[in-house]
């Protein structure tokens, strides 16, 4: 039998279409039990939906490519500090 976990594990390959029957079959049977599950899975469709419709685009020029470098080596930075303690 499958769990919450497995839901959160594989929710994105459920909706895609992308798992073995077996398996898809089983998620299927938990979400048909699990409210929790289901809300979760509608919460990721409607997510989905959102972002499709929205098509976020930025229009101040700001270069999201650099923009993620400089996220990237602060995140890098904040982790080689937690490991020096």
């Amino acid at each position: 039998m499958y769990q919450c976990k497995d839901i959160s594990d594989e929710v994105n390959n459920y909706i895609d279409g992308d798992l073995p029957l077996r398996k898809r079959i089983g998620l299927f049977f938990h979400l048909l039990m699990c409210s929790c599950c289901r809300n979760y899975l509608q919460q990721i469709h409607s997510t989905i939906s959102i972002v499709t419709v929205a098509k976020p685009k930025e229009q101040d020029g700001t270069d999201t490519n650099a923009l993620a470098k400089q996220l990237h080596s602060l995140w890098q930075g904040e982790d080689n500090n937690q490991k020096d303690h």
